[in-house]
């Protein structure tokens, strides 16, 4: 029979996988601007110097738009906020367990708690239309 980890390791997993998953939608947000800017000056500079036939222009002038619509639909940047929030919650509670002595119950309660409150503000692709 396999053993049940404690309910600290357990946090303690849950925010390092939130403070990962937080690093890498950084991560890509920065890397689809910073390809997009790129992008943007080859571009510029192969129709001002002539370097490639018109099609490889076009493609890489269509580039930084594309860039900029998948870095705006995966909304990378607001999701890297929201893991990072998460993982202050989490690691408040795991440091609430290990370090303040608090009962595993009133932190399981809150856990919920605040689940339930980040997954109402998860940034999801877009904005839903007002009324």
């Amino acid at each position: 029979m396999r053993k049940i980890g404690s309910f600290a390791d357990d946090l303690r997993k849950r925010y390092e996988s939130c403070r990962w998953r937080g690093r890498v939608n950084y991560f890509a947000a920065y890397l689809f601007l910073v390809a997009a800017v790129c992008s943007s000056a080859v571009a510029a500079l192969s129709v001002s110097m002539e370097l490639w036939p018109k099609s490889v222009n076009a493609v890489l002038a269509a580039v930084p738009g594309a860039m900029y619509l998948v870095n705006r639909q995966f909304r990378f940047e607001q999701r890297s906020k929201w893991w990072f929030e998460k993982f202050y919650v989490i690691e408040g509670l795991y440091r609430g367990i290990v370090r303040e002595k608090r009962d595993e119950a009133e932190i399981s309660r809150e856990l919920t708690l605040q689940s339930k409150a980040l997954a109402g503000r998860w940034p999801g692709f877009g904005e839903a239309p007002s009324r």
